[in-house]
């Protein structure tokens, strides 16, 4: 095993990277470090940076005792029967580890996949992510199936710590087959100092998807967090969302975007400011595009100090009738006005997302609103 450098063990055919590059993947030249999971196997970990190490988390496990201590450390097993089995498979876990050392200031983007390309299969993932004190990166992460796999099961764990007075930017993209489930548990730990900025893009259909999500911020750091959310028929999206502002200068911004069109999106977000001295909001819109799908935003705050600066907005209705109005008289048909309409409200922040990332983000917002992904 050579030094914070791991080459790719098989590499990956043309199909395999065809299907990636729907999702952010790109060539070793144009990223920093690559990791790629199909099926149960690390098929690719490669780092050509070494301020960046890359690898299975059986040879993390291997090479730093420090990594057991971090594994299901911020997320107990015994929460729910799915975490329960993957906390059995310890002896021979699956997934990816990435540390980013202290201080290390990475140009190109780190890229993560997970592919499941076995039909029927149950694929369970945990994934371990250090981000060192002073760093900066940017990630890019997705999952993706061939288009014959239709129907499985995923499940992935997420542990993501990033030190004190560090900086990530992460965009995640994900695209499953339409009669799968999927179940993902992030926890993630914001020390002192650090920034944290993260987007995610759920545009595809799938029968069922499960996201449980816990951040803890420390003092003087932040979190804005953003995600666009398309659920057509058939589809339905449960998002369970708790942000904890732990110490004074605490902040955070979460927002989602979600559209129905036919689908079943829940979304219950929870922010809790543990001190004085921390603000956050919570903001959660919706737009149904027709009467078959249903809707339920639910924003909590908790403040525990007279102190703490909390706040959220939520909002689900239709389509404007005067901004519809408005582009039909410029000569737009009703349903090209509409498509228009829905990939503006899906928009991110240019400046949150990665350049060479932004066209590709924009197509897959109106191939969801056509039906083509």
């Amino acid at each position: 095993m050579s030094d914070g450098k791991h080459e790719a063990r098989d590499g990956l055919n043309a199909g395999e990277e065809a299907i990636l590059r729907r999702v952010g993947y790109d060539g070793a030249a144009a990223r920093s470090a690559t990791s790629v999971l199909i099926d149960h196997e690390l098929r690719v970990a490669d780092s050509t940076l070494d301020g960046v190490e890359i690898m299975s988390i059986q040879d993390a496990l291997m090479r730093y005792d420090w990594v057991q201590n971090l594994m299901f450390n911020l997320i107990a097993p015994d929460e729910n029967e799915l975490l329960r089995q993957a906390a059995e498979l310890l002896h021979d876990p699956i997934g990816r580890f990435v540390y980013v050392h202290d201080g290390a200031k990475v140009s190109l983007p780190v890229q993560s996949f997970t592919v499941l390309e076995t039909p029927q299969k149950r694929q369970f993932t945990h994934n371990v992510t250090v981000i060192g004190k002073g760093a900066e990166v940017e990630m890019i992460s997705g999952a993706a199936v061939p288009e014959n796999v239709q129907a499985g099961h995923h499940v992935s764990i997420d542990e993501t710590y990033v030190r004190e007075g560090a900086r990530c930017r992460s965009v995640s993209i994900e695209t499953w087959g339409r009669n799968m489930t999927v179940d993902s548990y992030s926890r993630s730990e914001i020390g002192a100092g650090a920034e944290m900025t993260s987007n995610q893009i759920m545009l595809a259909s799938l029968r069922r998807h499960l996201s449980d999500t816990k951040t803890h911020i420390g003092a003087d750091a932040s979190c804005n967090d953003q995600a666009i959310i398309f659920a057509p028929e058939g589809t339905e999206r449960n998002f369970q969302t708790e942000v904890f502002l732990t110490a004074p200068g605490a902040r955070s911004e979460h927002i989602a975007r979600m559209v129905s069109a036919g689908g079943r999106i829940i979304n219950n977000s929870l922010l809790v400011g543990e001190t004085a001295g921390v603000s956050g909001f919570l903001g959660c819109d919706g737009l149904m595009l027709s009467d078959d799908g249903e809707m339920v935003a639910t924003p909590s705050l908790k403040a525990k100090s007279v102190e703490a600066q909390l706040s959220h907005e939520a909002s689900v209705g239709m389509i404007d009738a005067e901004k519809l109005a408005y582009l039909m008289a410029s000569g737009l048909s009703e349903d090209r006005a509409r498509d228009l309409i829905v990939q503006g409200f899906l928009r991110l922040k240019d400046e949150y997302v990665p350049e060479d990332m932004r066209a590709r983000v924009t197509e897959m917002i109106a191939a969801a609103k056509s039906g083509g992904m």
